[in-house]
């Protein structure tokens, strides 16, 4: 595991038209578990594609009173945080900005999901996953605050040396967090041609991990990757996924967001 890596400076996406705030619920469970606790920004601002979407509602407010009810756990517990208000029409460019500028370790964001289960995250949200300057946490309603089982996801196959550093940075956070929450790592590596199938011993070796908690499957990433967090329960799954920019950022539909929408846990995305 890398030494540098932390989860120290968190901001926490905030969702005024929402009742329930998952995200700050996830950064009070990690100030519980990680040693010292984390600092926690607030990043409070209305999604306005969201917000087009109410066609019935033609202004929001909130008063003193939501905002203390809000920050009231934090108070309560003795957490010193900070918090800023924005008003943009570009909310990804936004809290990607505000990330930079509160050298952030880690954002995090709630996904509030369709009534089946599945992931419906908004398009900023989506184009925050693309060109994020750190990982990205996303919260779904149905995960609880305990983490038990980590799945990371890798293509160890690679020697593209982009898909290398991700893999390494995949196993890297999987491995924190598993330390940090005394969690079992399983690691899952999907191969689809049967001329590819890995290397079984050296991906025990690679990757740090438990005979029994490697998964090794022939099929498309999406299928293989929720067939085994469900099997085996996780509480996340760590994937990465190359940020792109310009026209390419502006696309739907790679592999990452396909995979994302098929699980029903937290998923941390790494670029």
């Amino acid at each position: 595991m890398s030494n540098d890596l932390k989860l120290k400076n968190v901001v926490v996406a905030i969702d005024p038209l929402e009742s329930n705030q998952y995200s700050l619920k996830r950064a009070l469970k990690m100030n519980d578990v990680l040693d010292g606790g984390i600092n926690i920004h607030l990043f409070i601002s209305l999604e306005m594609d969201k917000l087009h979407k109410m066609h019935d509602t033609f202004e929001f407010s909130c008063d003193g009173e939501w905002f203390n009810e809000l920050v009231k756990p934090m108070v309560d517990a003795g957490i010193d945080y900070t918090s800023e208000v924005i008003w943009t029409d570009a909310w990804h460019r936004s809290i990607a900005e505000t990330c930079k500028k509160y050298d952030a370790d880690l954002v995090i964001i709630s996904d509030y999901a369709t009534e089946d289960g599945r992931t419906d995250l908004t398009p900023s949200k989506w184009s925050l996953l693309r060109a994020s300057v750190c990982p990205v946490l996303i919260v779904h309603p149905q995960s609880t605050l305990t983490r038990n089982t980590i799945l990371s996801a890798v293509n160890m196959q690679t020697d593209n040396p982009r898909y290398v550093e991700l893999n390494e940075k995949i196993l890297n956070y999987s491995e924190l967090l598993a330390t940090k929450y005394g969690a079992e790592k399983h690691v899952v590596n999907g191969y689809e041609d049967g001329m590819e199938y890995p290397d079984r011993a050296k991906l025990l070796r690679d990757t740090n991990t438990k005979q029994e908690n490697l998964h090794i499957k022939q099929g498309g990433p999406r299928a293989i990757i929720s067939e085994v967090a469900t099997e085996i329960e996780a509480d996340i799954v760590v994937i990465g996924t190359l940020a792109r920019s310009g026209i390419m950022a502006a696309m739907r539909g790679n592999k990452s967001e396909r995979i994302i929408r098929e699980l029903k846990c937290d998923v941390m995305v790494l670029n």
